[in-house]
């Protein structure tokens, strides 16, 4: 995905009513309810990690966000993305037809990647919707079978992990031996395309836009977003006007952050979604935090009350479009 903002992924198509009910069990079996899921993101808060502390540019003007550490070349990164939606419109086109729904959940995927020996994976851990069970029910029991409620093409890939090498023109897929696996290749043939926008959107690798190098920040200075600068929010092609508000630092599993209030609207013309879908992002943030590292150009944790139109998929292929209200938390684990 585009750095945040996600919508679902494509539904699946072609499945008899058994294989719905299947794969909602499945999706079901994988998550657990609220606050109490211990693979939901980490709140923020707490202690920096005394070994990160040291690296933080703090003075009586103000923190200042660094850009000259040298960026690590081996970073391990979880990422977890909950999306929450009431109500929201969802159109679908598929093989098998047009079909329009209302749908309300939690939808969350959560993606690894890797940056090591110069080669970047990255693997799909989960993709489904967050089942709310009552205390101590059968997850097999409580599940949903509606069609609008089901996970996505990229279930299929789940536990599957993808390669990338560099190369001249940026990265290929390594040469392989035996039998092709064909969810695979072309998981890998969407992924392609869009990696150096994943990888800089996820942290693998620094972002481009990022603040300035002398600038001090204290609580309630502003800073509006536009143009080529969208890219610190939005890397790729994006246009809008965010306002950022610096409230103050904070920690986010022991790394320095400093936390931005952010409002405004944005068109995020080529929106990547984690599961390698793209397609173009209407947007209006009423009101967010994002928690920007202190020590590198890294955008750790976004949080957003959002009004969006979204589309995934052109052409003659499958597609999907959400328009609607909701709230959306991306959260990265990073590793260095």
């Amino acid at each position: 995905m585009k750095p945040l903002l996600v919508v679902l992924p494509l539904l699946v198509a072609g499945l008899s009513s058994c294989d719905k009910a299947k794969l909602a069990v499945v999706a079901a079996r994988d998550k657990i309810a609220g606050t109490t899921d211990p693979g939901a993101p980490l709140p923020p808060g707490g202690d920096v990690d005394p070994a990160l502390a040291s690296q933080v540019d703090s003075a009586a003007e103000g923190v200042r966000f660094r850009r000259d550490l040298p960026f690590p070349n081996e970073v391990k990164v979880r990422v977890i993305e909950r999306r929450v939606y009431k109500n929201a419109r969802i159109s679908s086109r598929s093989a098998l037809g047009n079909e329009i729904a209302s749908y309300s959940g939690t939808w969350e995927d959560v993606v690894s990647l890797e940056l090591k020996d110069g080669a970047v994976s990255i693997g799909l851990e989960k993709s489904g919707e967050v089942i709310d069970l009552p205390k101590g029910a059968d997850a097999e029991v409580e599940t949903k079978t509606d069609g609008a409620n089901l996970p996505s093409a990229a279930t299929g890939t789940v536990g599957t992990r993808f390669r990338f090498l560099p190369d001249a023109d940026g990265w290929k897929v390594p040469e392989t031996k035996g039998p092709v696996e064909f969810g695979k290749m072309v998981m890998e043939q969407e992924l392609l395309p869009v990696l150096p926008v994943l990888l800089s959107t996820n942290g693998v690798q620094p972002r481009s836009q990022w603040f300035s190098p002398s600038r001090r920040w204290i609580g309630g200075d502003k800073f509006e977003l536009e143009g080529e600068s969208m890219a610190l929010l939005f890397p790729g092609k994006s246009e809008g006007k965010l306002t950022l508000t610096y409230e103050a630092s904070e920690a986010l599993d022991g790394h320095p952050c400093g936390r931005f209030s952010v409002q405004g609207d944005v068109t995020v013309k080529e929106d990547v979604s984690l599961t390698g879908e793209s397609g173009q992002t209407e947007l209006t943030i009423h009101s967010g935090k994002i928690w920007c590292s202190l020590i590198h150009p890294l955008v750790l944790r976004e949080d957003f009350e959002i009004v969006e139109t979204s589309e995934k998929g052109s052409g003659k292929g499958n597609s999907l479009r959400v328009q609607g209200a909701g709230r959306v938390v991306i959260a990265r684990e990073w590793e260095p």
